[in-house]
């Protein structure tokens, strides 16, 4: 089964279908993934600032992709999240993320989000188990 095929439209983070969904935009190749972003007040937690929630999902899923990027259908084992600053509301953002170790089915993966001026807001490191092919045709 081609990656593309296991695409959805209706995901939160990166789905184009979804209405409530983040739409992030992610380019991803060699183990690496990138995002550049901007949120709303409908993922804000206190006025202005982010939900830490969603800085989880968008750092989640940019070393999602940056496995996908390999080959792989990976899903989230472990994530440690380091949050260093708000995030403000309508201010522009970058997410990166990169495959730091891959073997059998595990990847370490490690992303940070940071402003455009370069100041860090959150990091995190996470481990991905790839899905076996036979599981994916299951669905």
């Amino acid at each position: 089964m081609a990656l593309e095929d296991l695409y959805n439209p209706g995901c939160f983070a990166c789905g184009t279908d979804n209405n409530c969904g983040l739409k992030l935009s992610i380019e991803a190749e060699n183990g690496e993934a990138l995002t550049v972003f901007a949120l709303d007040e409908k993922y804000e937690g206190w006025k202005g600032i982010a939900h830490g929630g969603i800085i989880a999902t968008i750092l989640d899923e940019v070393m999602a992709w940056a496995v996908i990027s390999l080959g792989h259908v990976a899903v989230t084992a472990a994530l440690e999240i380091r949050y260093r600053s708000p995030m403000f509301i309508g201010k522009s953002y970058r997410a990166i993320a990169k495959v730091k170790e891959g073997k059998d089915r595990r990847f370490i993966v490690e992303s940070f989000i940071e402003g455009i001026q370069g100041d860090k807001i959150a990091e995190a490191k996470g481990v991905y188990v790839k899905v076996p092919e036979e599981k994916l045709s299951l669905r």
